[in-house]
């Protein structure tokens, strides 16, 4: 059995990129000539192990060459929610609407690290060297661990049954997501100070999440800077366009 990928479109767009676009969802913003997500599933349709795709996203995005479309609410933990009750898959891989750079080779590398692993969710994150030499003039946030300086993703390789079953921490984890200090607050004592004193650990980390959930959770690190150059502000935006307009990127 392949994978069910679920691609989370339903962030309404009434922050900064109202700024360069009037549509009611960032989803469907338009990123060298069509929505945003529709270069996330033209991608999609070109990985192998994947078996369905799941859109929960607004109606525009209800299309024939999906699988699977669910209405979004206005909740990214419902959103969230509803995809993974519908997907048939054991790991479902989750994605956010808003990474047009992705590659299928990016998204083969990331399901090959993961692969044979025993963990109930897998997160990649990006060394900075790779961000600055794919995006030299991005403005990324990033984070320092003993193993380098390292950027977030935005897929994410999760066991659904696990992950319903901790709605409550990740509710937090959702609503807390851009705020670093709240998500150490929620990892305890010893990692806030760690993270102090620059000594965290992908181990140390692992080690935290196991005690906070119950469950194992890995750390991916991936050489691919597009699983993280995610569209937030309007210099993300043009620097996407210019790439598109200026480059070899995959558009069809």
């Amino acid at each position: 059995m392949g994978l069910d990928a679920i691609v989370l479109a339903g962030a309404k767009n009434n922050g900064r990129l109202s700024e360069i676009s009037n549509q009611d969802y960032e989803a469907l913003i338009k990123v060298n000539g069509k929505a945003i997500t529709e270069h996330i599933l033209d991608r999609l349709r070109e990985v192998s192990l994947i078996d369905n795709i799941i859109v929960v996203g607004p109606s525009q995005l209800n299309k024939s060459n999906i699988d699977k479309f669910i209405p979004c609410q206005d909740s990214l933990l419902e959103n969230l929610k509803l995809g993974l009750q519908t997907s048939k898959s054991p790991y479902s891989l989750v994605f956010t609407s808003d990474i047009p750079l992705i590659t299928v080779e990016a998204i083969e590398d990331f399901l090959a690290r993961c692969e044979g692993g025993k963990a109930a969710f897998y997160y990649p994150i990006i060394p900075k060297e790779f961000v600055e030499i794919s995006f030299p003039k991005s403005n990324r946030t990033y984070f320092s661990l003993n193993e380098g300086t390292f950027t977030g993703g935005n897929i994410f390789l999760v066991n659904g049954d696990i992950v319903l079953r901790l709605e409550e921490l990740l509710e937090k984890i959702l609503k807390w997501r851009k705020k670093p200090w709240k998500l150490a607050y929620l990892l305890g004592f010893t990692f806030i100070i760690k993270l102090l004193t620059g000594k965290l650990s992908i181990a140390l980390i692992e080690q935290e999440v196991y005690k906070l959930t119950g469950y194992i959770g890995k750390t991916i690190i991936s050489d691919y800077p597009e699983i993280g150059f995610d569209i937030d502000k309007p210099a993300d935006y043009k620097m996407i366009e210019k790439i598109y307009k200026g480059s070899d990127v995959k558009s069809n």
